[in-house]
């Protein structure tokens, strides 16, 4: 009883057979031939598990163990071949039920299977028809592609037949160019014989040039050397640019201002001008007032004085003009010296007036002169900055193009000294 197999070896030993047509079901990519593959595979080893349990049940009769022939011999003779026979009726409803079970599903498998078959086929046969509706689409795009390239092609043939018979007709000009050439050269071949000689002066120059290129190639290495510390320098100078236009523009402001006030300052200077001049006319007109009154009064003491002497040598006479000239004098004195007072008093006011013209005269030359000073060191730094960036651009671009590299260029950084007697100033 011991050397029989028990239900769960038997069991363990059915279901490892059949883990490998499980697989293949599962993973099948849902064509038909994967589908019957698995169904055969299936077959055969359901056949398989069969033999294996007759050939168990065979072996298991026909060579029964070492100890139920010990147990027969001691214990009483009971028939082994019937419980024998018993178990392994059990042994085979019991495999029957579990290939049952394994038929049942077997059978639910397939019908998945042939599911997930229909739908890969539906999906695929829908698949296609998208893609065929692509391929249509793409078909009649490269179809007006086609067209669309012949009427280019044809375009283009017909200009390239109108670029062959234009080139035809540069051909035609170019050979008898050619022709007239090779006269040319002939005669061009006559003069080198002639110039012979001249060609071995020449060569025996271009020797000398190149070794003086030679020279220059050296120079030019040392002058590159110069030019790599000279763009360092107008970088350098190129922030100082910066601050000194900033300080230029800041300074002209200022003279802007300086020049509004000296205008401001003009104009009055323009005014009292005009009242000096008009006082300068009432002066004048007032000492040609004072010189007829001087005249006339020297005519009336002349006068006065021919009076006297007529009265004092006739003074029987009775009182003539003399009297009413006499009595004149007196008031033409008054008037004489009060005159003589308001022409002191212009005098004084003239004096001060133009005292205080000179005065405003002078500040305003001064200012003037400080202005134009001022102008004339802004227009200075104004050309020296000037000329200093023209020549940082020109020495940037010898750089940039490298055309001054067989030249030793220099710039000078402080700027040339300009005359004051070069600048002119802007009239105020």
């Amino acid at each position: 009883m011991s050397s029989l197999p028990t239900h769960s070896t038997s069991s363990s030993y059915q279901l490892d057979p059949l883990v490998t047509p499980v697989g293949p079901t599962s993973r099948f990519g849902g064509s038909a031939h994967n589908i019957t593959q698995g169904i055969i595979l299936q077959d055969s080893n359901m056949m398989s598990l069969k033999a294996l349990s007759f050939s168990d049940g065979g072996s298991k009769l026909a060579h029964p163990s070492k100890a139920d022939k010990a147990s027969s011999c001691i214990r009483s003779p009971i028939s082994t071949d019937e419980c024998s026979i018993q178990e392994l009726e059990q042994k085979l409803l019991e495999r029957e039920g579990a290939l049952q079970k394994l038929q049942r599903s077997l059978e639910e498998k397939e019908l998945a299977s042939s599911q997930a078959y229909e739908e890969r086929q539906w999906r695929c046969k829908e698949e296609l028809d998208g893609l065929e509706q692509k391929c249509s689409g793409k078909l009649k795009q490269a179809s007006q592609k086609s067209q669309r390239t012949q009427q280019v092609l044809h375009l283009q043939v017909l200009q390239l037949q109108q670029e062959k018979r234009q080139l035809r007709q540069e051909l035609e000009s170019l050979m008898k160019e050619q022709d007239l050439l090779e006269t040319k050269l002939k005669s061009y071949e006559k003069e080198k014989t002639s110039f012979a000689p001249a060609l071995e002066e020449t060569q025996w120059e271009v020797c000398q040039k190149s070794g003086e290129i030679s020279l220059l190639k050296q120079q030019l290495k040392e002058s590159q050397t110069e030019i790599n510390t000279k763009a360092s320098e107008i970088l350098s100078l190129k922030a100082q640019l910066k601050d000194t236009r900033g300080k230029l523009e800041g300074m002209e402001l200022k003279t802007q201002d300086l020049e509004s006030a000296l205008r401001t300052k003009g104009l009055e200077l323009e005014v009292c001008e005009n009242e000096l001049q008009r006082k300068k006319n009432e002066s004048e007109l007032l000492r040609e007032k004072v010189n007829l009154l001087e005249q006339e009064l020297l005519e009336l003491r002349a006068q006065a004085a021919l009076q006297r002497e007529a009265v004092s040598l006739g003074p029987g006479l009775g009182p003539g003009p003399g009297i009413t000239f006499s009595e004149d004098i007196p008031a033409l004195q008054r008037e004489l010296e009060r005159l003589r007072a308001e022409l002191k008093e212009e005098r004084q006011g003239h004096d001060q007036m133009s005292s205080g013209f000179q005065h405003e005269r002078l500040v305003w030359k001064e200012e003037k002169e400080k202005v134009i000073q001022y102008q004339k060191q802004l227009q200075q730094s104004y050309l020296a900055m000037y000329q200093r960036n023209q020549r940082l651009e020109k020495a940037l671009q010898q750089l940039a193009h490298g055309d001054g590299a067989g030249e030793a260029f220099e710039i000078d950084l402080e700027g040339a000294d300009i005359p004051y007697e070069d600048i002119i100033a802007t009239e105020i």
